[in-house]
This record gives C-alpha cells, sequence and structure tokens, in this order.
C-alpha cells in the first residue's frame, strides 16, 4: 500500500525531526509499504527531516516540486505575470513572505518567527532579492496584519481561476502554488490510480484526505470541524497515538 505523510504538524512537531519512536515506527512501515512524504516545505526543507527513510517520492512545497528516485523535478511554476502582481502586493502592504525558487529561495523574515528555523536548516541555498526569483514556486505570505487580513483574502480569491490558494485564517498567511498544483494532483501525476492511506494535519492537505482510501487527520475536533472534515478519522497531535494508529497497518 501507498502511505502518505505531510510532515510538520502530522510527525514532525517540533519544525526540526521527528520524534524517536515514531520514526522508527515509520521505518518499520517502510519494510512493507511504500512511504510517500507530501509537504508544504520544498524538497531543500524536507530532506533534513526525512532522508533516513529513502523514499521513493518526495513532494514538496504542496505539491509544486518533487524528488523522484533521486531527481529533482518543478512540477509547476507560477505564472511570471502573476508573480508580478503579487509582487505588487508585497509591496503595498508591506507584507512579510518566503518565495521558494527551484532552489534558493526570498524572505524577510526575521528569526523570531516559529516557520524560520524550518527555512532552509542546512544552509545549502542563497536567501536572493523577490527581483532574482526566476522560477517561483510557492509563495507564503506570512502573519498578514489582522486589520487588512480580510480585505487581502478578498482580493486574492479573484486570482483562485490561476493560482491554488491555501487560507490559514488563524495564523492570517495565504499559501500560493500554480493553478492545479497541490499535493494530491501531484500525488496522482506519479501513483496514477493506485490507492493510497493518508495522514494530514490542515488545509494544505485536504485534497490529500478527501481522496484516499483511509484518511487520518492529526488534530483536534475543533480544527476538524474549522475544516469542513466531518467523516475523517481523527487522531490527537500526540507522538504515541498517531504510533499506535501506523501499528495497525
Amino acid at each position: 500500500m501507498n502511505i502518505v505523510f505531510d510532515v510538520d504538524g502530522t510527525i514532525c512537531f517540533n519544525g526540526q525531526y521527528i520524534e524517536e519512536a515514531l520514526a522508527a515506527q515509520i521505518k518499520e512501515l517502510q519494510q512493507h509499504h511504500n512511504i510517500i512524504f507530501a509537504s508544504a516545505r520544498p524538497i531543500r526543507d524536507l530532506l533534513p527531516v526525512v532522508k533516513a527513510f529513502n523514499s521513493q517520492l518526495l513532494i514538496g512545497g504542496n505539491g509544486s516540486i518533487v524528488q523522484h528516485k533521486d531527481e529533482i523535478e518543478v512540477v509547476g511554476l507560477i505564472d511570471k505575470h502573476i508573480f508580478k502582481h503579487i509582487q505588487q502586493i508585497i509591496s503595498q502592504y508591506h507584507l512579510h513572505y518566503i518565495i521558494d525558487d527551484d532552489f534558493n529561495y526570498s524572505s524577510n523574515l526575521s528569526s523570531d518567527y516559529t516557520i524560520f528555523k524550518q527555512l532552509d536548516p542546512e544552509q545549502l541555498a542563497q536567501n536572493i532579492s523577490i527581483e532574482d526569483i526566476e522560477h517561483p514556486i510557492k509563495i507564503i505570505l506570512v502573519d498578514i496584519p489582522q486589520d487588512i487580513y480580510h480585505d487581502l483574502k478578498t482580493s486574492m480569491q479573484s486570482l483562485s481561476e490561476e493560482l491554488s490558494l491555501n487560507f490559514h485564517d488563524n495564523e492570517r498567511n495565504i499559501d500560493i502554488t500554480a493553478q492545479n498544483i497541490n499535493k494530491y494532483t501531484t500525488l496522482i501525476k506519479y501513483l496514477g490510480n493506485e490507492d493510497y492511506i493518508a495522514f494530514g494535519n490542515d488545509i494544505n492537505d485536504i485534497q490529500l484526505l478527501n481522496h484516499a482510501a483511509q484518511e487520518f487527520f492529526i488534530g483536534s475536533e475543533t480544527n476538524r470541524q474549522s475544516l469542513n472534515l466531518s467523516h475523517l478519522n481523527m487522531i490527537e497531535p500526540n507522538p504515541q497515538l498517531i504510533s499506535r494508529q501506523i501499528n495497525r497497518i
């Protein structure tokens, strides 16, 4: 069976590594099943967390980039004209952002942000200027001010026919990838019609969970209701409970 794991908030709870007992359980599972990791992180930032598993398919950047049989492949680029428009929005509202190129990135975040410790942890890439981004695969608008978030969200929704957008209302973040690019669309590009089991925890995982043969939502009942995921199996975000469920597969 193909088993797909989101990473942050699903099996990694510190932004840096998977706890030893849970990692051992996943390695045991890999002896009998095809393990795939599907993350919002680009491959550059995903590898330090999952490199011990030797998976044949890693999905990064919410589906915009993959590592398939040790080769990095870009799945979808954000249209250059749309990218220019987003740059104008960033400048107009003085927004915080992370923009991933196919390897390097551009960001104006300070180290105070939790997400900062997930950004190029092995210092393999360069933080380049936004003007030097040539192949934008994913954008995160981070910690948008409360007083403009609603209006900006409404404005961005007008681009939904040209982009894939995920709105994290609690954090006031917006994740942006190219049109029709998400974890699920990229997964089926490589799996075709094969069944899979999925583990995920937030709005980036909805399509992945909704199309799974069996799905597990990692989070609270409040989280599940806020995402309208009433039919999913739920596990509290506790490594021991997750490990126990994995052991039943």
